[in-house]
């Protein structure tokens, strides 16, 4: 079994480091817990569960079973903490109105298209296009209240560079992602894309960790 593992993660190293590297924001997150406000220690709560749900994923792929399924789920949960989290950041109602609808919004066409053998890459699409959206409401909403002394200690800051990156730098290879991630699309092209997603994927967890870590000076 432990033959398998290590052939995975030789064959798929990029893939595997992706996987894992939530363990860094959640020490982070643990160790400056007290500091968290509450949206942030949702926040980490769901990397807990993403970090548990990537190592049963693993598992499944040692054993060579489908593991899809939990990755569209997981989509689901990511997006429903982010609106949730700026819920609670935006005091406008009109701004947490538009983030319910984007959260409800999220949870039909998630489980709408919902698919237990391929990637349900329009969720992934839709979403993407959501975190745009939630950047540019935080953005004119620090703008408009100047809620910041320092925008570099305040976590929303670096959580919303984190989802910039996570969203633009992969919204256009989900928006192929019927020619990309298709079970009859060739390894070597599922590969090379699902490379970079992971890239992205590791910048933006590192980017969370950072803003565990400057929580502790927000005042």
């Amino acid at each position: 079994m432990w033959e398998k593992l290590l052939s995975l993660i030789n064959k798929y190293p990029i893939v595997e480091i992706s996987d894992f590297i939530s363990i860094i924001p959640i020490i982070i997150g643990v160790f400056f817990y007290k500091s968290l406000s509450k949206e942030f220690k949702l926040l980490l709560y769901f990397l807990v569960v993403y970090f548990l749900l990537g190592l049963y994923s693993t598992w499944l792929s040692v054993l060579t079973k489908n593991n899809i399924y939990i990755l569209n789920f997981v989509e689901i949960l990511e997006i429903s903490t982010i609106c949730l989290i700026f819920f609670q950041i935006n005091s406008q109602s009109y701004k947490r109105f538009l983030m319910i609808t984007l959260l409800g919004s999220a949870i039909f066409v998630g489980f709408w298209k919902f698919d237990f053998i391929e990637f349900a890459y329009f969720p992934y699409v839709l979403n993407r296009l959501s975190y745009v959206i939630i950047v540019f409401i935080y953005f004119h909403t620090l703008l408009s209240e100047i809620s910041a002394k320092n925008i570099l200690t305040h976590p929303p800051f670096w959580l919303c560079a984190g989802l910039v990156i996570y969203s633009t730098g992969s919204v256009l290879i989900f928006l192929f992602g019927k020619q990309i991630f298709s079970i009859n699309a060739p390894d070597k092209l599922f590969l090379q894309f699902y490379n970079i997603i992971s890239i992205i994927n590791i910048m933006f967890r590192l980017l969370i960790g950072v803003s565990f870590f400057v929580s502790k000076y927000e005042k």
